[in-house]
């Protein structure tokens, strides 16, 4: 720690601690209660906070060691602690600028050993805070010292290190307590002070350059084997330490060893000399990384500091059995941040003993801090699925049909996985999901052992590979010699020189990736496919819109329509068995095109060389946005390439897909956002940070033209923030912020096609709006902006406004789109108005159609659907329905994180259709009030909504939570369905309360029934190494009133409807993600869906639940 400054000599210099015992061997150690169920010896300060002295390690509370001292912070402030609450404690700090916690110390060190035959995986948490504002090298004031964590030989006597910078690890170059800890083999430091990577303060290796001495505050370091202290030295080299050295003198003779790194000669103790001989171990610096935007410390100088306040950080140490050692951790429970990955350890550290012990330690000095140890795990690296993140869901979206695609990301090193399974029937005739998988394409791309595809398989490598890009004004080969200067420049920032190493890497290239021994210069990847997050896969297959003409539009009969009759047949019988490819994007930066076989005319499932099924890479694409963004020169954490890379989004978002006309034919277009994705400094987990973001659309008509040479052709274009220019509105890019959402392919009134997508989140002007891509008939693209003008400034909020999905509606059938409903951040639903056929009568409503309860964000789709009026005969109403919530991606100082509100599901009634009756074909009327007669504003209230309400109803045989829900009749406003009041514009169903429970995945509506899949987010308590994994349920509620259908609706596993209470359960505890898939197999509907930990389940449904409603928008289902 400081230089110069009193320091006590409290901690027995190298104590030998007492019992040696074989571990278990799986070691989870609270830390919380009141006792420890697990053997330490605890020194010094060393104490818990809610202990009642029955365990090994003391209560703080009447501790001798800690006198009259204040013990300060806690869960309140002020210990003891609560059971449940605690915390392991090893220093004291302060509460104001004083003397309260100084000069301290406190260690813990296991009478147990870990066998290190199977491997070794650690995780803790730590918290510093409360001390007393002591200034660090910077002038920050930091209070110090820190705390350290480390791995010793079990075959050594169980010791603690010096005092100061050394953190109670390795030996001391001037402190008075000088011993380093025997057989020393790792030791972790935690340094806000940050002299543990200070070679001045000990040993004579640190972090600075050329191995300098000087502080670095803020920084977690590792450090090597040692052995440096006096009973090893006297022992090794007896005639160079004889034993009649004095205590000075041995004090001396150890700190000159440890600073200089070699063997001294005191054989003649007036005259010492430095020998030639090297020590092999001196607890030698290996690497580390300062803590960004955040401190380890906090809460200085405070009266009543907390533990709740200060910033936990959780940590993950792993040693193989064969020596390679990964560290990483994560700040607040966000990205996990490695400092090291699969490196070996044992040239530098020698061979692992055949056992470790363990130790925690912690001093200050003239400046002091609360060091805490919250929770500790040590499990076999085969046995351990500890992390130092967050536990995610798994985020998919189903994609079903011959085959079932899966798609998966893994946080530890970030890659990911895309599978194919086989979906039919047993031999009784249910659905079964074959568990091996057909193809993965992560193994396609990378090569080698495939174990998702059985024991024993092995797959060669894609050498070849078609990647596309796009240069700002055409498609291009993603080659060095076809990308702009610039681009060049963001792919070489802060290099030597400018080469296309990183941009190979990048396609794939493992040549230069970094070394178990060391060498190489970029991430040493799991699998060349990265992580797949948000992006759910999409199946472009044989063309299947119901385009049979001739066309006619409705409300404009007199209008030529460009398409030729009989065109789209001919399109679909040349296309019809044409090559499947699932596309999906992922966090290496490219969306990704996989084989997956074709249909032959009769609609048999076809795999063979000329439409094979295999998971090959026949086309991808890295947009622009993204090579100006993968690599960051200035912070490796965001850098993809780099060997510290954390995490960023690159590619997060579902391409969406469909037909369109132009240039005298038919097309297929993939269109998709970026997600979080293109933010310059990483994903935002906040409301109130501008992002950036963009669209990319690609023709995918025909597989077989895939190729860098057609990029030209295959690359329709991009568009970004910075570059998408719109001819009703100027700087329409400062209206597009990241876009989550899924684009939409649909003809308008105007006689063109367009892609329709809302504008995104977090925009630099913060306001709802819709854009609208216009393709006219030469194929020539332009764009309009509408824009609800509700953002910040309208809200009186900081958070910025936007929309991520928008749903078209086909009001009268004529497959063209007459409006385009959304649902924003702020809770407001919109309505656009499309049905002109000229563009610059378009327009979005002056006022919301409903605002959600306390504002709960929309960030999934919106359904549209028709359901029946009232009285025989009487004119259908237009529900809105949808669900609320939000999640916000983690950073790399925070964890992912929700809407705060109670959730529900919404269905709202389009009261206000008289424009659009006047225009529309009698057949094609909605129910409509007055405006006179409608809600006051113009915006329907909350209050006048009918409530349902979702209760616990056991669980099934087969174990599954349900819920009921009731299913009161909706009184309508201007009708006479109810003999009391008729003023109600909808239904509203709560979420039940106290979990936190959110609608982030798309609800669909099939049978008349609305579909959705609920989360409910893992509970990760971050002063705890505990998590509850995410879990949700998957509903079926009817849209007429958002109540129970009228007849069961999910069955059991035996084909029995699922019942409570003398009703069909109406929600089932599927822990499902995404928008599930509907399959029909031999009679029987199913629902599949993705599981939260990844595997794919099905439930049956009944598809004669109710015979209400009918979906607006147009849907390709398969």
């Amino acid at each position: 720690m400081m230089k110069n400054k009193p320091r006590f000599a409290l901690l027995a210099a190298a104590a030998v601690l007492p019992g040696v015992a074989q571990a278990q061997l799986v070691i989870s150690d609270t830390l919380t209660g009141v006792k420890s169920s697990y053997d330490w010896t605890a020194l010094n300060g060393a104490c818990l906070t809610a202990g009642n002295n029955t365990g090994p390690i003391p209560a703080c509370t009447g501790l001798k060691y800690y006198g009259q001292t204040t013990q300060v912070g806690g869960a309140t402030g002020r210990l003891p602690d609560t059971p449940g609450a605690g915390a392991l404690r090893l220093t004291n700090g302060d509460y104001q600028a004083g003397t309260n916690g100084n000069n301290q110390t406190g260690a813990v060190v296991s009478n147990f050993t870990f066998p290190t035959n199977q491997g070794l995986q650690v995780t803790f948490t730590t918290v510093t805070y409360g001390g007393n504002a002591y200034p660090n090298a910077n002038g920050d004031n930091s209070g110090a010292d820190g705390i350290s964590f480390f791995l010793s030989d079990g075959s050594k006597p169980a010791t603690v290190g010096a005092l100061g910078g050394s953190l109670g690890y390795s030996c001391s170059n001037g402190n008075s307590t000088y011993d380093g800890v025997q057989g020393g083999y790792i030791g972790l430091g935690i340094d806000e002070f940050g002299n543990f990577s200070n070679s001045g303060d000990n040993t004579n290796t640190g972090a600075n350059a050329n191995g300098g001495a000087g502080a670095i505050p803020g920084r977690i370091s590792l450090r090597g084997a040692g052995n440096t202290n006096w009973a090893y030295l006297s022992s090794a080299y007896s005639s160079y330490y004889p034993s009649n050295l004095t205590a000075s003198q041995r004090q001396a003779a150890v700190q000159n060893t440890c600073r200089s790194g070699t063997v001294w000669d005191y054989s003649n103790a007036s005259r010492p000399k430095k020998t030639s001989t090297q020590l092999k171990y001196n607890y030698n610096y290996i690497t580390g990384d300062t803590l960004d935007g955040v401190t380890i410390y906090s809460q200085e100088a405070t009266d009543q500091p907390t533990r709740g306040a200060a910033t936990p950080i959780t940590y993950a140490l792993s040693i193989t059995n064969d020596g390679l050692l990964s560290l990483s951790y994560s700040v607040n429970g966000g990205t996990t941040q490695p400092v090291i990955s699969n490196q070996s350890i044992t040239a530098q550290n020698g061979p692992l003993p055949s056992s470790f012990r363990f130790g925690f330690s912690a001093g200050t000095g003239g400046g002091s801090n609360v060091h805490e140890i919250t929770c500790f795990k040590a499990a076999p690296v085969e046995q351990s699925s500890s992390s130092a993140g967050t536990n995610i869901p798994q985020l998919g979206r189903v994609t079903a049909g011959t085959q079932l695609y899966l798609s998966y990301f893994h946080p530890k090193n970030w890659w990911g996985e895309l599978t194919a399974q086989t979906i039919g029937p047993d031999s009784t005739g249910k659905l079964v999901i074959n568990s091996t998988v057909n193809w993965d394409a992560s193994c396609a791309l990378t090569g080698g052992p495939c174990t998702a595809m059985g024991s024993g398989t092995t797959v060669t490598a894609q050498t070849a590979r078609s990647i596309l890009s796009w240069n700002g004004s055409a498609g291009i080969p993603l080659q060095w010699g076809n990308l702009t200067t610039a681009q060049k420049a963001a792919l070489t920032a802060g290099d030597a020189s400018s080469t296309s190493a990183r941009l190979s890497y990048l396609r794939g290239d493992r040549s230069q990736e970094v070394t178990s021994g060391g060498s190489g210069t970029f991430r040493a990847r799991t699998g060349v496919l990265g992580d797949i997050g948000n992006s759910s896969p999409t199946w472009v297959g044989s063309p299947s819109a119901p385009y049979n003409g001739p066309w006619v539009d409705a409300l404009y009969a007199k209008a030529s329509p460009t398409e030729a009759p009989g065109t789209y047949a001919s399109f679909k019988t040349t296309y019809g068995q044409r090559q499947n490819v699932v596309y999906v994007g992922s966090n290496d930066g490219m969306l990704h095109g996989f084989r997956a076989g074709s249909f032959d005319a009769n609609g048999n499932f076809v795999n063979n060389s000329t439409t094979p099924n295999d998971g090959t890479e026949i086309l991808a694409y890295m947009p622009a946005a993204v090579v100006n963004t993968i690599h960051n020169g200035s912070n490796g954490k965001l850098d993809y390439a780099s060997p510290g890379y954390t995490h960023n989004l690159y590619v997060d978002a579902t391409p969406g897909t469909g037909e369109l006309y132009y240039n005298g034919g038919w097309h297929t277009w993939l269109v998709g956002g970026l997600g979080g994705g293109g933010n310059v400094n990483g994903p935002i987990g906040d409301g109130i940070t501008t992002g950036t973001g963009a669209i990319y659309a690609l023709d995918v008509t025909d597989p077989t033209t895939f190729s860098e040479s057609n990029a030209g052709k295959l690359v329709i274009g991009e568009w970004s923030s910075a570059s998408i220019s719109c001819s009703n509105m100027a700087n329409c890019g400062n209206y597009l912020g990241n876009t989550y959402g899924t684009p939409v392919i649909r003809r308008l009134h105007n006689g063109n096609w367009a892609v329709l997508f809302g504008n995104g989140l977090n925009s630099k002007n913060g306001t709802a709006g819709m854009f609208i891509m216009l393709v006219d008939s030469k194929g020539q693209v332009t764009f309009r902006y509408l824009d609800t003008g509700y953002g910040p400034t309208q809200a009186g909020t900081t958070n910025k406004n936007g929309i991520a999905f928008v749903t078209p509606a086909d009001l009268d059938g004529d497959h063209i789109s007459d409006y385009v409903y959304a649902g924003d951040v702020y809770g407001n639903v919109w309505r656009f108005d499309l049905t002109s056929q000229d563009p610059n009568s378009w327009s979005v409503s002056t006022k919301p159609l409903f605002t959600t309860l306390a504002g709960q964000p929309i960030t999934s789709k919106v359904i549209v659907a028709s359901v029946p009026g009232s009285g025989l005969g009487g004119p259908a109403r237009l529900i809105v329905s949808f669900g609320t919530g939000q999640a916000f991606p983690a950073t790399l100082t925070s964890a992912a994180s929700y809407a705060t509100a109670n959730q529900a599901l919404y269905g709202i009634w389009d009261w206000n259709m008289d424009g659009w009756n006047a225009i529309a074909p009698s057949t094609a009327k909605y129910a409509s009030l007055a405006s006179s007669a409608g809600p006051s504003g113009g915006i329907v209230p909350y209050s006048n909504l009918q409530q349902q309400t979702s209760t616990d109803a056991g669980t099934s045989a087969s174990g599954l939570a349900q819920r009921n829900v009731t299913s009161s009749k909706v009184c309508w406003s201007g009708s006479t369905d109810c003999t009391g009041s008729n003023v109600q514009f909808g239904w509203a169903l709560p979420l039940p309360t106290g979990q936190n429970e959110q609608v982030v995945y798309s609800p669909s509506l099939q049978y008349g029934v609305v579909n959705v899949n609920t989360l409910i987010p893992a509970v990760q308590q971050v002063l705890s190494c505990n998590t509850t994994p995410a879990s949700g349920f998957s509903y079926g509620i009817s849209v007429a009133n958002g109540g129970a259908t009228a007849k069961p609706y999910f069955y059991d596993n035996d084909g029995n409807f699922l019942t409570s209470g003398g009703q069909g359960v109406s929600a089932v505890g599927m822990s499902g993600t995404g928008t599930s898939t509907f399959v029909s197999l031999n009679g029987k509907v199913y629902a599949v869906m993705q599981g939260s930990d990844g595997t794919p389940r099905f439930i049956q449904i009944n598809p004669s639940a109710t015979a209400i409603g009918s979906r607006l928008n147009w849907l390709k289902l398969r």
